[in-house]
């Protein structure tokens, strides 16, 4: 292949895979009679993902849906790991450091896989950030139940919708940890939005599409050229349960809305700004391995309440550099707790 068909190539997959694979109104009438129905008593999801962080896992009844999560119990105030939202999001994108919370400390983890990702149903609904932020609220106030609020460390969009019902309830959620967080940079270009409207809308060419990116080779290529550094490489555990996690029944249902942004609240720097819980945000700054520009972060860092800590890695830092990730958020905790001065 000559350079340019190789530019153009890496150009192609670099557009459709930073859309489909990034970290970066109310729901529509058809989800709100398939989900706000009356329960029909479905069985369990059963999917044949492999357990990805060696914790019990159980399935919460909601509505007409099943949600998964993971568990450990311990003393203490719960920590709450949540994932991504991209092609193929799923709880092991934690695994990382909740292994390291697991080695470094008692405190009870739970680890929410959203609807539509994971061991999670994946209905064929309108995906919005309604939703989700509502699956998030439902979790935090019917399942973990910790009175003062939980610790919530969250990836991309993740930490955006915990931002979002962490101003919206304060009572479920005492600090944010918020990794790569999504929505304070530039907006999504207006004919990137077209053009997945247009491609999405075509009979056939959503799967078609979805099955080649995300064949092996396909994550791996993406993964290299846009999340991990030359330095550290790329896992073959992240690409192995990203192949497995696509391929479970349904799995390409949320990607038109991811791609058309549909799944990017628009009022995702009001969410932080008015943020008045403990904020820690957490970043790469391999300039060619970021999702996001965080144009909007300076104005979010000047608040008393955000701290700000950039490390010499990729999208996923939690990967790169899972010790040095969590000294960080085991200090900042000190420090919300009282046991440490400010940083």
């Amino acid at each position: 292949m000559d350079p340019k068909s190789k530019e153009q190539e890496k150009s192609t997959l670099g557009t459709a895979g930073k859309a489909a694979l990034g970290l970066t109104a109310a729901a529509a009438a058809a989800f709100g009679m398939y989900v706000w129905g009356r329960p029909r008593g479905r069985a369990r999801p059963v999917t044949e993902l492999p357990n990805a962080l060696n914790q019990r896992l159980h399935y919460v009844s909601w509505h007409d849906v099943h949600y998964a999560y993971y568990s450990r119990g311990g003393t203490g105030r719960p920590v709450v790991f949540l994932h991504s939202i991209n092609a193929v999001a799923s709880a092991h994108e934690m695994r990382p450091l909740v292994r390291e919370f697991q080695r470094e400390t008692s405190r009870p983890l739970y680890s929410l896989e959203w609807v539509g990702f994971g061991h999670s149903d994946r209905p064929d609904v309108g995906y919005t950030p309604q939703l989700l932020e509502a699956q998030l609220q439902h979790f935090l106030a019917r399942v973990v139940r910790y009175e003062g609020g939980v610790d919530v460390i969250a990836l991309s969009l993740g930490a955006t919708y915990a931002a979002e019902i962490a101003r919206r309830r304060p009572d479920l959620i005492r600090s944010l940890v918020a990794i790569e967080p999504s929505g304070l940079g530039d907006e999504p270009g207006a004919i990137g939005r077209a053009w997945s409207r247009l491609l999405f809308t075509l009979p056939g060419v959503q799967r078609a599409f979805y099955e080649r990116l995300t064949t092996p080779e396909a994550l791996h290529r993406f993964a290299r050229h846009n999340l991990f550094t030359d330095e550290f490489g790329v896992p073959e555990e992240y690409v192995d349960y990203g192949v497995e996690t696509a391929r479970i029944e349904g799995a390409a249902r949320p990607l038109d809305e991811f791609l058309s942004g549909r799944l990017f609240p628009r009022d995702a720097r009001e969410s932080f700004l008015r943020l008045r819980q403990p904020l820690l945000i957490l970043f790469g700054t391999v300039a060619d391995r970021r999702m996001e520009r965080y144009t909007e972060l300076p104005e979010i860092s000047e608040r008393p309440n955000v701290e700000t800590v950039t490390l010499p890695t990729g999208a996923l830092p939690h990967w790169e550099r899972p010790g040095d990730v969590m000294e960080r958020v085991m200090q900042f905790l000190a420090r919300v707790d009282g046991d440490a001065p400010p940083s």
